[in-house]
């Protein structure tokens, strides 16, 4: 399991990135999605860590590793932004 961010290659982390933009438009969560990472974008490492919190519900989607790497990712803003980039493409 990485233990920092620079351990997850660029690739898989614009896939795991494309995988929860992806997860968020099929279920209709875009606007409240957009707001919250917009919100959070000043504390996107609190974000990150709020992730752990709520890995019962995320991980119903993102498992194990996956999950872990995801919070890795969001801890740093252009992915977030990225993120929201994502997203909007939908």
């Amino acid at each position: 399991m990485p233990r920092v961010l620079e351990d997850i290659p660029e690739t898989e982390q614009r896939a795991l990135l494309q995988k929860l933009a992806n997860w968020i438009v099929r279920r209709q969560l875009t606007a409240p999605a957009i707001l919250f990472l917009e919100i959070g974008k000043p504390l996107n490492f609190l974000g990150s860590q709020l992730l752990l919190a709520l890995s019962p519900f995320v991980q119903a989607f993102f498992k194990g590793e996956q999950y872990h790497k995801l919070a890795l990712i969001l801890e740093k803003d252009e992915n977030v932004e990225l993120l929201i980039q994502l997203i909007e493409k939908g």
